[in-house]
């Protein structure tokens, strides 16, 4: 109007939408089986860890998030981004032995 009235009250909205930044790709690797995951196995892979730089905190025996991103951190310069544990970060962090036949 010309007097300067508000006819009506504003209206805000708000609009989102999806934008890919890095596509989607399957990562498919080995991982120590559960049972191997006992709570000791987990202190040592936290001190483990701890000893490289990755990890901060005590070694509780547990995967909590602090766990998995140190995990990440580790594993992330080898090419393999991802919180879960590998097969090979753990023989590499001397958790699990070579197999005889693997090694030669």
């Amino acid at each position: 109007r010309s007097g300067g009235e508000v006819s009506a009250p504003a209206v805000y909205k708000t609009e989102t939408s999806q934008l890919i930044v890095k596509e989607r790709r399957e990562l498919w690797f080995e991982t120590p089986c559960a049972p191997e995951l006992t709570p000791e196995f987990v202190s040592s892979l936290q001190r483990a860890l701890k000893a490289r730089g990755h990890y901060r905190g005590a070694a509780t025996g547990y995967i909590d998030l602090r766990t998995r991103g140190a995990i990440r951190k580790y594993q992330a310069p080898q090419g393999l981004d991802s919180a879960i544990l590998s097969l090979a970060a753990a023989r590499k962090l001397g958790l699990i032995a070579y197999d005889q036949e693997q090694s030669n």
